[in-house]
């Protein structure tokens, strides 16, 4: 099993270094807020984690302070990926110097409001970057179409890049034109897919084909006609379409779209536990292929029974995760789902600064 454990950057420097110095393979350990992290304390966890711990810590670059951000970048080691949100907002000067301290051997990526972009600052982190560096850019729809091909033109098969639209602002054809001009290694996805119209979306998915990435999330309190079957039928290779709110789909229409991805297509649906009802959690995890992945959050409310059944259903072949709120624990439910878990199975703890230093410990050891 995977473990998965997301601290705020409130987190206790002592219980931030414990755990990292405890982390196995299967564990990975995620900062959010980074930048609100004593520098120190940041800086030994990045030292301990080297190149053997899975870390990862995000900056959002409208709060950097002092020079932070490079210094995390300097000391990141193989393992550990470094992430920057509102990169709009970073002095263009500071997020090159960090781009040339990734270069082609560290993992950074730097996410754009596209709605919020400033000169030609988008344009000039895709040229600077390296090999493993991506450059992304969400609220695309709001970028002018024009530099938006150019950026893309410049990434060509060589450069990682993403491009998020909301599929409830799309203007003309600007979600196609730019699934046109992607290359291999770039990825087009649109949010909120129960909005594009249904022919349009088609028509992306069909110019992704085999060979382009692509991805359409729907949200499954909202979906309309039977658009999610027909982008789940058309989807090719590379084509990932997922369901948010999937306890609100009705289970007849999952189950349907879970048998007609198969093993071959990729699909995820995610529950929220705390609304879940039956044993739709279990028909979806019996019915997933080999490419599907079922999950849920807010695990934490969800039945201990439903829950470990459905976590024994996945058994070590497919894919399931959940999803704990670590202020919101409960008894020893954590520990039960990191004991039962497969092999594909991946338990997460979000707010893992307020569950218990003890239990952190105890289901790292368990992870192994």
């Amino acid at each position: 099993m995977k473990l998965s454990l997301n601290f705020n950057s409130t987190v206790n420097a002592g219980l931030l270094q414990k755990v990292v110095d405890a982390a196995g393979e299967n564990t990975s350990i995620s900062i959010g807020n980074a930048q609100k992290v004593n520098i120190a304390t940041l800086l030994d966890a990045i030292d301990a984690a080297g190149n053997s711990v899975n870390l990862s810590a995000d900056f959002d670059g409208s709060e950097l302070t002092a020079n932070n951000l490079q210094q995390a970048m300097a000391a990141a080691g193989s393992s550990v990926a470094i992430s920057l949100n509102t990169a709009q907002a970073v002095n263009i000067s500071t997020l090159l110097d960090v781009i040339d301290e990734a270069g082609n051997t560290k993992r950074l990526s730097a996410t754009f409001n596209g709605a919020q972009l400033t000169f030609d600052n988008l344009e000039r982190a895709v040229k600077a970057a390296g090999s493993n560096v991506r450059i992304g850019v969400n609220t695309a729809q709001a970028v002018n179409i024009t530099t938006l091909l150019s950026v893309l033109k410049e990434v060509g098969d060589s450069k990682h890049f993403f491009a998020i639209f909301n599929g409830a602002q799309l203007t003309s054809n600007n979600l196609q034109r730019a699934m046109s001009e992607a290359g291999e290694n770039t990825s087009i996805s649109v949010n909120t897919a129960q909005a594009v119209n249904i022919s349009t979306l088609l028509s992306v998915i069909q110019e992704a084909g085999d060979d382009k990435q692509f991805s359409a999330e729907f949200n499954g309190a909202q979906l309309s006609s039977n658009n999610l079957q027909q982008a789940v039928a058309a989807a090719g290779a590379k084509v990932r379409i997922s369901v948010n709110t999937a306890q609100a789909v009705n289970i007849n229409t999952l189950v349907s779209v879970l048998q007609a991805a198969g093993n071959k297509k990729f699909f995820s649906a995610d529950f929220n536990g705390a609304q879940s009802t039956a044993n739709n959690l279990l028909q979806a995890v019996n019915n997933a292929g080999a490419k599907t992945a079922i999950s849920v959050n807010s695990a934490q409310a969800t039945n201990i029974a439903q829950l470990l059944d459905a976590i024994d259903a996945a058994g070590d072949s497919k894919m399931f995760s959940a999803t704990f709120d670590g202020s919101q624990l409960t008894a020893n439910n954590l520990q039960q789902a990191v004991s039962a878990a497969g092999a594909n199975t991946t338990i997460s703890v979000v707010s893992a600064e307020s569950a218990p230093q003890s239990v952190l410990l105890q289901i790292i050891k368990s992870a192994g």
